[in-house]
């Protein structure tokens, strides 16, 4: 869905390319042409061209022709699918289960295809992902790319490899972390959300040569998005309390239908879910308010870095239990009739998100010194369950 849209905004002398890992491509009939072409089923559907296809193998240290050629059964060598560009990229977007963003990374950084100045956009489930990916390959951040987290409330989907399927609009939100080594200072002015408007006010681009120009033309690409996608931009403590809502509707919802195989709906007839849904949202509440208390004195620090004047109480106010539990039910009403992506992961025999939804609640927790016993109990239920859809 959201190469479909970008192909519209971006110049068409501009490469976008589509990562795949090579089991899929004995699964897919690739034309045997220089790009191929993506399909927005809607009345009537409609095609967009001019998308490149790269393999990635996470098993491999580079992209030697002759593995990738090893991968695709009756591709010639002078196929173009034979010879992925080697440059570094310069805007990422990772949308990749939670699980599969770290090894997908490694493999990206072995090919040297990551650099200081590349943009990640992270627009992956749960948490946690960020804080892996910087630990396990950027803990210098002067070799550290440059992030964007973000999260996506649209319905989307894929009805075959090249057929999408833009069932529901939402919004997609997304915040800039802030350049550890204050590098960032001179375009700050460009990515900050406009105090009267809550939109972006971008300053001109600066050179190619910049080290921060492709995360100039990154948000800049998100903001032309928004007619299409609704996207917009806030400061990183405003999207983080985003993230904390969606974490925890997720770690009620996606468990409790994996195990109960059921939709979204029907956890709101079911009291034994019901009883599961305040339990976790009790737990999560006194983790954010401990959380809350540690933090106080840097949130001051960035309340007084904003300009405006409601990023105090934005920074300061934590979701009672009693409001995460009117969240979840929120969305269990909106998506009634949806299967959520875990029930789905289960009924085919795939790794869950578990480990970054309720694993990163635990994890939480136990930082803060929170007992989360309804939580646990619900994770380690649906990891015993995914074992054995795993094994079968």
């Amino acid at each position: 869905m959201l190469g479909w849209h970008m192909r519209h905004v971006i110049s068409p002398q501009d490469a976008l390319s589509i990562i795949i890992k090579p089991y899929q491509l004995k699964q897919i009939k690739f034309p045997r042409a220089p790009s191929i072409s993506l399909r927005m089923l809607r009345e009537p559907p409609r095609v967009v061209g001019g998308f490149q296809v790269e393999v990635l193998d996470e098993r491999l240290k580079e992209f030697p022709d002759i593995a990738v050629q090893k991968a695709i059964e009756g591709v010639q060598p002078d196929d173009p699918l034979t010879h992925p560009p080697y440059g570094h990229i310069l805007s990422l977007f990772m949308t990749t289960k939670a699980q599969a963003a770290a090894p997908a990374m490694d493999a990206l950084i072995r090919a040297n295809r990551i650099s200081p100045s590349t943009t990640v956009v992270l627009m992956t489930n749960g948490m946690g992902v960020y804080e892996q990916i910087v630990d396990s390959f950027f803990k210098d951040p002067a070799t550290r790319p440059q992030f964007v987290l973000a999260t996506n409330t649209h319905g989307a989907s894929l009805k075959g490899w090249f057929d999408v399927v833009h069932a529901a609009k939402g919004q997609l939100h997304y915040a800039v972390v802030p350049d550890p080594l204050g590098r960032d200072q001179q375009l700050d002015k460009a990515l900050r959300p406009d105090p009267t408007t809550n939109a972006s006010s971008f300053a001109p681009s600066p050179s190619t040569q910049h080290p921060f120009s492709s995360l100039h033309r990154t948000v800049s690409i998100l903001d032309t998005l928004s007619p299409r996608l609704n996207t917009a931009l806030e400061p990183i403590h405003q999207l983080h309390h985003r993230l904390i809502l969606k974490l925890i509707t997720n770690c009620c919802i996606n468990p409790l239908t994996a195990l109960k195989d059921c939709k979204n709906g029907d956890l709101l007839h079911d009291n034994d879910a019901l009883k599961t849904i305040r339990e976790i949202c009790e737990e999560a509440a006194e983790v954010l308010q401990r959380k809350s208390a540690e933090d106080e004195e840097q949130m001051i620090m960035l309340a007084q870095s904003d300009s405006r004047p409601s990023s105090m109480n934005a920074l300061l106010r934590t979701p009672s239990a009693k409001e995460l539990e009117e969240e979840v039910l929120r969305v269990a009403r909106l998506t009634t009739e949806n299967y959520s992506s875990m029930l789905q992961d289960i009924r085919k025999g795939k790794p869950t998100e578990i480990e970054y939804l309720n694993g990163h609640l635990t994890r939480l927790a136990d930082l803060y010194g929170v007992a989360t016993p309804a939580n646990d109990d619900l994770a380690e239920r649906l990891r015993e369950k995914s074992v054995q859809t795993l094994r079968n």
